[in-house]
């Protein structure tokens, strides 16, 4: 992940496991502390004005199939929401 951005749904809390994972297999994780390298979806769709911006309303909103709380399918979901952000063709 050395150097690559990092897009979560909600930022703040992956971030938090994400270091104590890292920090319990003995990982560096000085590179993710860089502010910059992580893009939040929840953070992007609020700006949009949207009220509900957890992972399920932001996948019903967008017509994106979600298995919620599966690892794999909330990944998804967040990628192909932030495509959506970035490039609105996409959807």
């Amino acid at each position: 992940m050395q150097g690559k951005m990092v897009v979560a749904h909600n930022e703040s809390f992956d971030r938090n496991v994400l270091y104590h994972t890292m920090e319990s297999y003995g990982l560096n994780y000085s590179d993710l502390q860089i502010k910059s390298r992580w893009e939040c979806t929840v953070k992007i769709f609020r700006k949009k004005g949207n009220f509900k911006v957890n992972l399920a309303a932001c996948c019903a909103r967008y017509d994106i199939p979600l298995d919620h709380h599966n690892a794999l399918s909330d990944a998804r979901a967040c990628a192909k929401l932030y495509l959506i952000h970035k490039m609105p063709l996409f959807n």
